[in-house]
């Protein structure tokens, strides 16, 4: 009986330096992690992030024509889509303008350029479609 309440008293402090040593390697990783923002205003520019941030793009749109963002195939491989959503435009209400917003995990470090294109959902990409681009450079 002694033995089993001193392997739970030794149990316990194990425990608490696994979850410290565990917060030690993970929790500065996320502090260091930013969100950047690119919207309309920032088409064929650059922007620099890092491994491990957020990228933010926030384009305006029209669903009631047909038309929606989506990202082009050929779009660099560095980022990952994570989410997708809409925002109501600064007036919402039935055809109005809204805001499609996309957030991109940054896997790699390099570079490459983030394509979006605005055309009626689920068509091949055509020429002459409306296209967003953005230079991303990627440090570790």
């Amino acid at each position: 009986m002694q033995s089993w309440s001193l392997d739970r008293r030794r149990e316990l402090p194990f425990r608490l330096f696994l979850i410290t040593l565990f917060a030690i390697a993970v929790l500065p990783r996320m502090a260091n992690a930013a969100t950047k923002v690119a919207t309309d205003a920032d088409k064929g520019n650059d922007i620099q992030v890092k491994v491990g941030d957020v990228l933010e793009v926030r384009l305006n749109a029209n669903p009631s024509t047909g038309y929606k963002w989506s990202v082009h195939p050929k779009s660099t491989a560095l980022l990952r889509l994570s989410g997708e959503t809409q925002t109501p435009g600064p007036e919402p209400a039935a055809d109005r303008p809204m805001v499609q917003v996309f957030t991109f995990e940054v896997k790699k470090k390099g570079d490459g350029i983030l394509l979006m294109r605005y055309a009626p959902a689920k068509e091949k990409p055509q020429l002459g479609e409306e296209q967003y681009s953005l230079h991303v450079i990627i440090d570790p």
